[in-house]
């Protein structure tokens, strides 16, 4: 059912006649060869005209800026009741940073928030909340703004993880890992970001994982999801630059390479044919990563920070002998 917000119902569209778009006139021999000729000269162009812009980027990573305070912000944390989600709280906290939790686990939301106002002394608050509910969402940004103010950094860590019940491929488990790993970025991002906009100032950052990369062959319910939150993290970041809020609303894509959270999920993927000598990554360590990620604006980050997202991007378009045989060496 269309809600009355909505300025139109896509199921009704497609009930709708085809309605064929009107043909084009296919160009001559000699318009094509015209159009070539000018895409091959503005390419030209395009590399004179990358060339400050090379040097720029070059000067940055030689010489990067000093990190930005984040002292005094409001992050919403979401899942940070545990895992990921409570490492980046506390990590958060530690650079003076109030930290409000969203998740559904009501017994260790409040212990975390205790935990962030004794140690670290800042505002903190937790609100359980199913974010994979859009209504939830808005109900949540209302309590925000009337306990705590705007939200200044939306950390959308709520996921579920594979292996976590026998029966994950089940229609009600896959639409539930979808609803919470895919479709509860669109919410927090369509109620938080606006208000970003309007401040001129704001973060979004998204927890992917590794295998919107490099998928193991094991978990293609997960991995589907991870596929699509990095395309929305992309999409994203080139949508904000379009509206003019480039470098005043940031955006992080965060892939940890298999951090070592919860004990169910990493015995399954540890007894995985040919993981079983991997070495499972520190929470802390992960904490510091993403939250340095942050502090210095970086688009895309590996935890750990060893490979680059752009190394691994090349590796997925390998042969698959050659990243199969690849992985198999790395982790005998």
């Amino acid at each position: 059912m269309i809600s009355a917000s909505s300025k139109g119902s896509l199921y009704e569209f497609q009930k709708l006649p085809y309605n064929p778009a009107t043909a084009r006139r296919t160009g001559t021999i000699l318009e094509t060869t015209w159009l070539h000729f000018r895409r091959f000269f503005f390419l030209i162009q395009f590399m004179f005209k990358s060339l400050p812009i090379w040097t720029e980027l070059t000067w940055q990573w030689l010489k990067p800026p000093a990190p930005k305070s984040i002292a005094g912000w409001t992050a919403l944390v979401t899942g940070g009741s545990n895992g990921i989600g409570k490492v980046v709280s506390l990590e958060l906290a530690k650079f003076g940073c109030n930290v409000i939790i969203a998740d559904i686990d009501e017994e260790n939301g409040p212990k975390v928030v205790k935990e962030l106002t004794i140690k670290y002394r800042v505002r903190a608050g937790y609100f359980k909340t199913d974010v994979a509910d859009y209504e939830a969402v808005v109900e949540l940004e209302r309590k925000i703004r009337q306990n705590f103010g705007q939200v200044d950094l939306l950390v959308n860590n709520a996921g579920v993880l594979p292996f976590m019940v026998p029966d994950e491929y089940s229609p009600e488990n896959i639409r539930r890992m979808m609803d919470v790993n895919v479709l509860s970025h669109f919410w927090t991002t369509k109620v938080f970001l606006p208000s970003m906009y309007h401040r001129d100032r704001g973060h979004i950052v998204g927890i992917v994982s590794r295998s919107a990369y490099t998928p193991t062959g094991y978990m293609r319910n997960y991995a589907t999801s991870k596929y699509a939150l990095r395309g929305f993290m992309e999409d994203l970041h080139d949508e904000i630059y379009h509206a003019g809020f480039e470098n005043k609303v940031i955006t992080t894509s965060v892939f940890p390479v298999l951090i070592n959270t919860r004990k169910e999920v990493m015995e399954h993927y540890l007894e995985l044919p040919g993981f079983e000598n991997m070495s499972p990554n520190r929470l802390d360590d992960a904490g510091k990563a993403i939250v340095q990620a942050i502090r210095t604006n970086r688009r895309k980050l590996f935890v750990p920070d060893i490979l680059k997202p752009w190394q691994v991007a090349l590796f997925e378009d390998f042969p698959r002998k050659i990243t199969r045989l690849l992985v198999r060496e790395l982790f005998k």
